[in-house]
């Protein structure tokens, strides 16, 4: 399993409330949307209650919140600074529409290492380079 990762999760200040749940409903009707649009309930429910995305990073079975984000678009930032932050915030951003983070929030992860290669892998790479280079 790795060790560092990126994660993303929706993070509610509170427990919803049925008070919560009646703003969303009202910003849904202002919007002129379906109350069974999924995407829309989403994003009336963040709104009514203050939800964030929040980005952490997992360093050696530590989570640190690392940014906030907004649709793909990085809003706020801890500073906290490793190698290639901003490449790695990318393909988690990828990766969350690919799986439908925005339209359904659940956690998203990145893994930050390269998965090591197996012996197997390796001595077919070997096996292949050999065979190459004996035919030229």
């Amino acid at each position: 399993m790795p060790t560092e990762q990126l994660i993303l999760r929706r993070v509610f200040p509170v427990p919803v409330t049925d008070a919560d749940n009646a703003r969303a409903n009202e910003i849904m009707a202002a919007a002129g949307e379906h109350p069974m649009d999924a995407y829309a309930w989403h994003a009336a429910i963040k709104e009514a209650t203050g939800a964030l995305d929040e980005v952490y990073a997992v360093i050696d079975g530590h989570e640190v919140r690392v940014a906030i984000v907004d649709k793909d678009r990085i809003l706020s930032s801890t500073g906290f600074a490793y190698r290639g932050i901003a490449g790695d915030l990318d393909a988690l951003c990828i990766k969350a529409d690919e799986a439908g983070y925005w339209q359904r929030p659940h956690e998203v992860r990145v893994d930050l290492e390269e998965p090591q290669m197996s012996h197997k892998t390796m001595a077919r790479i070997t096996a292949n380079s050999i065979a190459a280079a004996g035919s030229k």
